[in-house]
């Protein structure tokens, strides 16, 4: 009876030893599972951080009240005045917008949605703005595109002077009625004008007057004259 009680201890104990030895089994599996994780995470804010700090695009991040929490590398190197933390982003900084930037600010954070303002003018600036929220308040990205806005409008104007042009080029194109004897051009109106004055009108031509050799010695022979003699001579 006492050994078969002794046998029965040791197997309970065994029983107990095998449990403990699972039970810190699967602890020491969980803490290595949580420092995976916690590297993951360590790993993925790093990332995200160098994302932010490193972006060329001036960025700036505020909390759920609008109030300014950082800036990234860009915003700093920018040249520009920047925003102090705790400022409150489109009051105490960046206030000179037409638009009630603060507003929609507030609202995008209150909606969680994104909204972009691809050309807000800012002063002699003209900026691309997006704001972006997140849970804890929202980015705010801005790129000065006045230059970019500038060429864009340099262009236009170029293509529509070219096309005024090449319309003048146009008019001047097929038979134009002109007059045997006095040389005047008939418009579509019906008007008869000077050569010298339609074409002036329909092109980019301007005239400078002079005389041809042959109506030199017609109307001023005593010039043509000379000028023989003095090529003879």
């Amino acid at each position: 009876m006492i050994m078969a009680g002794l046998n029965a201890s040791n197997e309970n104990h065994e029983a107990e030893a095998q449990e403990l030895r699972r039970r810190v089994a699967h602890l020491e599996g969980l803490a290595t599972e949580r420092d995976r994780c916690e590297l993951q995470l360590r790993e993925k804010e790093a990332f995200n951080f160098a994302l932010f700090n490193y972006n060329p695009v001036l960025t700036v991040v505020v909390d759920r009240d609008g109030r300014v929490v950082r800036s990234n590398k860009a915003k700093l190197q920018s040249g520009d005045r920047l925003p102090a933390i705790g400022d409150l982003m489109y009051r105490d900084y960046a206030a000179g917008h037409a638009t009630d930037m603060h507003k929609e600010l507030m609202e995008c954070i209150a909606a969680n949605k994104s909204k972009s303002y691809p050309e807000m003018r800012y002063g002699k600036k003209i900026l691309a703005i997006t704001i972006t929220p997140f849970p804890h308040g929202a980015i705010i990205t801005s790129q000065d595109i006045t230059e970019r806005k500038l060429a864009e409008n340099d262009r236009i104007r170029l293509i529509a002077e070219l096309r005024r042009a090449l319309d003048e080029v146009e008019t001047l194109r097929g038979f134009l009625p002109i007059c045997a004897h006095c040389k005047k051009i008939r418009d579509d109106k019906g008007y008869w004008n000077n050569i010298e004055d339609y074409i002036s009108r329909h092109s980019f031509a301007d005239f400078s007057h002079t005389l041809c050799p042959d109506c030199v010695k017609m109307f001023y022979p005593e010039i043509w004259e000379a000028k023989v003699r003095k090529a003879g001579g």
